[in-house]
């Protein structure tokens, strides 16, 4: 539930959020996202394989990149935020955070809010079409050559929304308690 900032590669990591339930079920979901990243690599590299050696493409797999591209993208945001390697300009933020730090965790908290509102509109967005897909048994592909159903990368872009409004409310709630640790601008 941090802000880390380490974004050199050869410096030693930053250290981690603290443990917790939550921290370690974004950091699970993380892991199944590599997961999913090391089984797409592997599918394109077979899908190249078959078709130059055997003149015979592996059906579905743009499909299935296409899919799992979204998935990826939601397993990991969760505890991307937590560890503070979300993308953000940080050109003016950080230089006002070292000039007003009370004032600059406000206006990160304020923006935590923002990312509460966006991702508690997508979760909310995406939890009627999860229940029509799996209500409808909706697939996709091209029916007759590949298909699969759609509920489950629905789930999983709720769920990662869902959980990443946590961790931008827990964002907002540390840098609104470490806030009110700072001295007033006038107590330098």
């Amino acid at each position: 539930m941090s802000y880390e900032t380490n974004t050199d590669l050869d410096a030693a990591p930053a250290p981690t959020a603290p443990s917790s339930p939550f921290g370690h079920l974004v950091d699970a979901l993380n892991g199944l996202g590599s997961i999913v990243i090391a089984l797409v690599m592997v599918l394109m590299c077979a899908d190249v394989f078959m078709r130059n050696a055997f003149n015979q493409p592996i059906d579905g797999v743009a499909e299935m990149v296409a899919a799992s591209i979204i998935v990826i993208v939601f397993l990991q945001l969760p505890s991307t935020l937590r560890h503070g390697r979300m993308s953000r300009a940080d050109l003016f933020l950080d230089p006002f955070m070292l000039k007003r730090p009370r004032a600059g965790m406000r206006l990160r908290a304020l923006f935590s809010v923002a990312g509460i509102f966006a991702c508690g509109v997508i979760a909310y967005a995406t939890w009627p079409l999860f229940v029509r897909a799996w209500s409808n048994n909706e697939f996709f592909g091209v029916e007759g050559v590949f298909t699969f159903p759609t509920w489950p990368m629905r789930i999983v872009v709720f769920v990662g929304a869902a959980l990443a409004a946590v961790q931008y409310l827990l964002l907002v709630w540390q840098d609104l308690r470490d806030s009110a640790k700072q001295p007033t601008q006038g107590g330098h």
